[in-house]
């Protein structure tokens, strides 16, 4: 009987063991596969002639659950009314952030907005407006003047991380291109101004370097500014 039970006994450690050593073994994997969806990847923008493409912005549309939420700071983005345009004319923010409207020129202006993401109206004013706007949907808002045609700025509301190419056309987000998936905005886009270029990035490998990815979108020229001379 006591041989039996020292049997069992080292069965059991025996099996108790390699329990463990499973458990370990999935943690190491999670924790690889984790460091992976980690990694920095370059994204290149260009229009459908292959020139780069600044001011485009990419946001990831992440297929990880775990995915952590982002910090929304609590200090309001500016976009400044400077010689009737607006300043600077993209902005972008995180989704449940504000902006503010000041007026600078010594004219008054007239600041709307009839996007989806976000509908709002500043009437005629001048200076600094009584209170910041607050952008809590996501997608892009195209912003106007009433009095001004020409004045035209855009805000990028993000609901992941997101980021504004620079003038090379490209950006560095931390992303796994084998399930995550991109959107990808122009503000002088062909098809409809607050529609967003989705893209799978497994489609759009670049054959020179396996952490950078090609993505075209084809791009009107600006349109000429005509805000009636010195008259308003």
């Amino acid at each position: 009987m006591a041989l039996l039970n020292r049997n069992s006994a080292l069965i059991s450690n025996k099996w108790s063991r390699l329990l463990k050593f499973k458990i370990i073994i999935l943690l190491a994997s999670s924790c690889i596969h984790q460091l992976a969806q980690a990694a920095p990847v370059v994204i290149q923008i260009n229009d459908i002639n292959g020139n780069p493409l600044s001011q485009a912005v990419a946001e990831v549309i992440s297929q990880n659950s775990n995915s952590t939420s982002l910090t929304v700071s609590s200090e309001p983005v500016v976009m400044d009314q400077v010689n009737k345009r607006f300043l600077p004319d993209l902005i972008l923010v995180q989704q449940g952030q504000s902006v503010v409207f000041p007026n600078s020129d010594n004219i008054r202006h007239h600041v709307y907005s009839f996007s989806k993401a976000k509908t709002f109206e500043l009437k005629l004013y001048a200076g600094k407006p009584e209170k910041p706007i607050k952008f809590d949907t996501n997608g892009v808002v195209i912003v106007g003047c009433n009095i001004h045609d020409s004045m035209v700025g855009s805000i990028y509301v993000a609901q992941n991380t997101a980021m504004v190419t620079d003038d090379k056309g490209r950006v560095t987000l931390d992303l796994d291109p084998t399930v995550d998936k991109i959107s990808i905005w122009h503000p002088l886009q062909s098809n409809s101004p607050e529609e967003r270029k989705i893209v799978d990035l497994k489609e759009s490998l670049l054959s020179d370097d396996k952490h950078v990815y090609s993505v075209s979108i084809d791009v009107n020229e600006p349109a000429s500014r005509d805000t009636f001379g010195d008259t308003f």
